[in-house]
């Protein structure tokens, strides 16, 4: 996946500077996302990298999957043309981290023993908000292991607020 990922980064630096060159952020994400999922599935039935199946083909799939957005076809021709066409995921993926940071969007995940109410998360992603100047979107995982609190991951910053992890401090402090 790393492998993917250092592939995939070059890709998506080129579609973000098109995209905002032509200010068609939406259109190319909506489009790399459908080209990731056709790339997903043609890899689950072991369609890519086939001998059976020839490019001609994998590039008719691919067609159909970004008729609504026909320049996307080009990225696939260059991909089918290096056999690279399986670091599609990689390239929405990475194009998606790209568009949040011009958006100025972060990702935060919390994880509590129980489900949050709307007016909680409200509060949460207000206070997120505040502390980095980003729009917040908010991920959330329940974990009964915790106990009680909650374990914030925000902007490579994990905000540990979890009743084990108060445990495990005073632990260490004693």
């Amino acid at each position: 996946m790393i492998v993917d990922l250092t592939a995939a980064r070059p890709y998506a630096k080129a579609i973000f500077a098109l995209a905002s060159r032509d200010q068609q952020f939406y259109e190319w994400q909506n489009a790399l996302k459908t080209l990731a999922t056709a790339a997903t599935e043609c890899k689950k039935r072991f369609l890519l990298n086939n001998p059976r199946v020839g490019r001609k083909q994998e590039l008719d799939f691919f067609n159909g999957a970004s008729e609504n957005f026909p320049v996307a076809y080009n990225l696939v021709r260059v991909l089918a043309e290096r056999k690279n066409i399986e670091i599609l995921p990689a390239i929405a993926a990475s194009y998606q981290q790209l568009l949040f940071e011009h958006e100025k969007i972060l990702e935060a995940k919390v994880v509590t023993v129980c489900e949050l109410s709307a007016i909680q998360k409200e509060q949460l992603v207000k206070a997120l908000q505040e502390r980095t100047q980003c729009q917040i979107l908010l991920q959330c995982q329940i974990d009964a292991k915790l106990i009680g609190g909650a374990v914030i991951y925000v902007d490579g910053q994990v905000i540990d607020r979890s009743i084990k992890g108060m445990l495990q401090r005073l632990k260490q402090s004693l």
